[in-house]
């Protein structure tokens, strides 16, 4: 039997949806490292009632990564209105949160949903222990909770995890370890990408991995987080947060045009000036036509699949 590439997305859970939902058809094994840092929402709110992990982005990612029938996807991604204590919680969050209580921990819990789900790969959090972020702002702010930055728009100067040494999720650094191509992003720079980061001994993996290591920029800016950043500024800050690692390949959309009101405050991210020592840069039309600043699904796992064949 012939093994299958081994492809492990680090990030959160609408970038690398966006990742799974092109890669899941694809002849290779792929997984995801997620972040726990979610406080907002339905997540916040499982949190702080039942002290469960952050459901939302495994949730978004289950569904992308799933092969089974479109109703049970749509089911898993219904959310409550109303005005009773249902409202603004979606179906899967629910479900996760049930499954953890009936098989004792949210590892099993995904493992489960990935099997009723017909997921092909795994899903791990960074850490199993319960983080937030504190976030120092350019105005000299201190912020607590990933849900509260969007209220600041001075700029992020530095970023912390509180409490600041969770203990790694061995399984992660396996996977990171064993993995043939690691995929930084899509998806927010310091809210999916860097919490990931912050958890002592994941970019130790991630440095001692012999898998080739790739960074997919994010197709527009995010208000409060990377407003004004081009792609070098975000490079820049990966390599900030994971101690100058190599990367062999970045994948950079090259389609620049006006977001209109998908995103009022965002700009699409223009490329900037690239480093000659930045490894491979990919530049690419990736933006979905139907959908102005995202990734387009296809579009970004064709790029990947050449990379990888």
């Amino acid at each position: 039997m012939i093994n299958k590439t081994k492809v492990i997305g680090v990030g959160g859970g609408t970038g690398l949806s966006t990742l799974f939902r092109g890669l899941r058809n694809k002849d290779i094994e792929i997984s995801g490292i997620i972040s726990v840092t979610d406080d907002g929402g339905s997540s916040g709110r499982l949190r702080e009632g039942y002290g469960i992990l952050p459901p939302g982005d495994f949730r978004n990612c289950l569904v992308a990564m799933s092969d089974t029938e479109p109703l049970l996807q749509k089911l898993f991604q219904h959310r409550f209105d109303g005005e009773d204590e249902l409202s603004g919680h979606s179906f899967g969050n629910l479900f996760i949160l049930a499954m953890e209580k009936i098989t004792g921990s949210f590892e099993k819990a995904l493992e489960e949903s990935c099997k009723i789900l017909n997921v092909k790969g795994s899903l791990l959090p960074s850490t199993l222990d319960q983080i937030n972020l504190t976030v120092e702002m350019k105005d000299g702010t201190t912020i607590e909770g990933e849900s509260n930055i969007q209220y600041n728009k001075s700029g992020i100067k530095n970023i912390f995890l509180n409490p600041n040494s969770p203990i790694p999720n061995p399984k992660a650094q396996i996977a990171l370890s064993e993995s043939d191509y690691i995929i930084l992003g899509p998806g927010s720079l310091y809210t999916s990408i860097i919490p990931n980061l912050l958890v002592p001994g994941i970019v130790d993996s991630l440095q001692g991995s012999k898998a080739k290591k790739i960074y997919v920029c994010n197709v527009a800016t995010q208000l409060s987080e990377t407003d004004g950043f081009d792609a070098c500024d975000h490079v820049e800050i990966i390599q900030k947060f994971t101690g100058n690692m190599s990367l062999d390949h970045i994948i950079i959309n090259n389609a620049i045009e006006d977001l209109g009101s998908n995103f009022p405050t965002s700009k699409c991210v223009e490329v900037g000036h690239v480093h000659d020592d930045w490894g491979n840069i990919i530049l690419e039309d990736l933006m979905n036509p139907n959908f102005k600043g995202h990734h387009d699904s296809d579009k970004l796992a064709d790029v990947i699949m050449k990379i990888i064949n």
